[in-house]
């Protein structure tokens, strides 16, 4: 078995934090590597060691190979866990970490090299007898890609072939804003992940996104453990996940079947998700990302288990999981992404302090953030603030308690997309589970109202008394976001 005693943590954020936590709870000392400046949240603060990897620009920093490499080398770790984004499915930084001699904790750099890229993933599903979506090459120049859209017929799927996270992704209904959105996704691409390799899918227009969690242990067993709907998104951005999805039994079996024989093609190791595009009867393979998902947590929540600690039990050649081979899903788990986003500014990525921060408390209510009162929103990095999950045992009671926790949930100095979360939890075609990846954005701009308060006005009138004087930093004379005033001017 492998000797782990100390983890570089290879990322930031919520997920940096969620892995230090359980390094410490498995007895592991911890080194954070972190960009100039990223210093102002909780995962800086609880790691053991802090290693500086670069300036705040990601390039430089965060999808730096070489950085974070020496900073694990330099710091004594005998492991590496790169969380979601970034290097998580580079098999450039898995193999480099394999090189060195430092545990990747995750898939061998074969594996990460077959499925991290799109078009290879497709290529293996095809082989594996999983049905697919017509696609074009992933290396094709841009010429090429304009004649591969004509066969598809638009409208048509413009991907980064190395992407995730609803990064690199453009939809073009026709030749001309193809050929404007082309170097806008190869350099979306080279930025978040640093290669301008795209690629062209066939887009459907009401399907479901459905996500298989999977996890093969060190002794090579194989958990499937059940399936998400992540359909509502904005931008291919998922912003609300839930578990289990609402597919007919028929379905979940069939998928079940379809990723056993996917893994079956490979020698896999730790966690994975595959991710499919269902659209009536059908469904067809998108991409499997070879890490921990942002949305993990609702699987987490129904099924009584700690990824990230069986991924690192994995890296040890330890048994993932000390209970019974057979794990059973019970009750029902949302997620909902907070997001430093302008809602009157059509969504805009914000940036800023956190002049106050209260997150939501109580039973089956769980919050994963690194941010607090005092914190600063970078605009280098993605908007996630945080993310709250809770579980019930009911979709129905789930979403309630949601809905409470959401009105708990108050942040004062950065737009945030709070309010937006509240009205699609509400909204009939959610509760009745008929929401779509191309849905949400159409009831966006037909049906919502902005509204910046939504809090009960008693509530609200009694944060406005106890927060109204830090409407202005204290060192700025620059007046930060007050959802306060907006309360306010409707009761003046």
């Amino acid at each position: 078995m492998a000797v782990i005693r100390k983890v570089a943590v290879a990322n930031r954020g919520e997920i940096a934090k969620r892995v230090i936590i359980t390094c410490h709870e498995l007895g592991l000392k911890t080194v954070l590597l972190y960009a100039a400046g990223d210093t102002h949240n909780e995962a800086f603060r609880l790691a053991d060691e802090q290693v500086c990897i670069g300036p705040a620009d990601p390039l430089k920093s965060y999808l730096n190979i070489e950085e974070n490499i020496n900073g694990a080398l330099g710091s004594g770790a005998e492991a590496v866990h790169p969380g979601y984004g970034f290097l998580s499915e580079n098999p450039k930084f898995a193999r480099q970490c394999e090189d060195k001699n430092i545990i990747f904790i995750g898939p061998h750099s074969e594996t990460i090299s077959l499925f991290g890229n799109k078009i290879k993933a497709k290529k293996l599903a095809e082989k594996a007898g999983v049905s697919v979506l017509m696609a074009g090459e992933g290396d094709c120049h841009d010429q090429q890609l304009l004649e591969k859209a004509k066969e598809l017929s638009y409208p048509v799927m413009l991907k980064a072939s190395c992407g995730g996270g609803g990064r690199g992704l453009r939809l073009a209904h026709d030749e001309k804003e193809l050929k404007q959105l082309v170097p806008l996704v190869r350099s979306e691409a080279l930025q978040s992940f640093n290669s301008e390799e795209i690629f062209l899918e066939k887009y459907l227009d009401s399907a479901k996104h459905i996500e298989l969690q999977i996890f093969v242990s060190a002794d090579q067993e194989v958990y499937i453990l059940g399936d998400r709907d992540c359909s509502p998104q904005r931008r291919h951005q998922k912003i609300i996940e839930e578990a289990p999805s609402s597919l007919s039994k028929k379905m979940k079996e069939q998928m079940r079947e379809a990723s056993r024989e996917l893994c079956s093609v490979l020698n896999y190791k730790g966690a994975g998700t595959l991710e499919f595009l269902v659209q009536g009867d059908k469904f067809y393979f998108l991409e499997m990302n070879t890490r921990l998902q942002v949305e993990h947590t609702v699987t987490e929540m129904i099924y009584g288990v700690d990824l990230v600690r069986a991924q690192i039990l994995t890296a040890m050649g330890q048994p993932a999981f000390f209970m019974d081979k057979e794990l059973n899903p019970k009750g029902h788990s949302i997620q909902c992404r907070i997001c430093a986003e302008d809602t009157s500014q059509n969504f805009l990525p914000s940036a800023g302090t956190l002049l106050f921060c209260r997150w939501p408390q109580g039973h089956n209510i769980r919050v994963d953030t690194a941010y607090h009162t005092g914190d600063q929103i970078s605009a280098y990095y993605d908007s996630l603030v945080s993310k709250i999950i809770v579980w019930d045992d009911s979709r129905v009671r789930a979403i309630k308690k949601m809905q409470q926790s959401l009105e708990q949930t108050i942040i004062f100095g950065i737009p945030t997309n709070i309010s937006f979360l509240n009205f699609l939890l509400s909204h009939s075609d959610f509760i009745d589970n008929k929401i779509t990846i191309t849905q949400l954005e159409k009831i966006q701009s037909s049906e919502w109202k902005e509204d910046l308060f939504p809090l009960p006005e008693e509530l609200a009138q009694n944060i406005f008394n106890e927060l109204k004087n830090l409407s202005h930093r204290p060192d700025s004379n620059v007046p930060q976001f007050n959802p306060w005033s907006n309360f306010l001017n409707r009761h003046k």
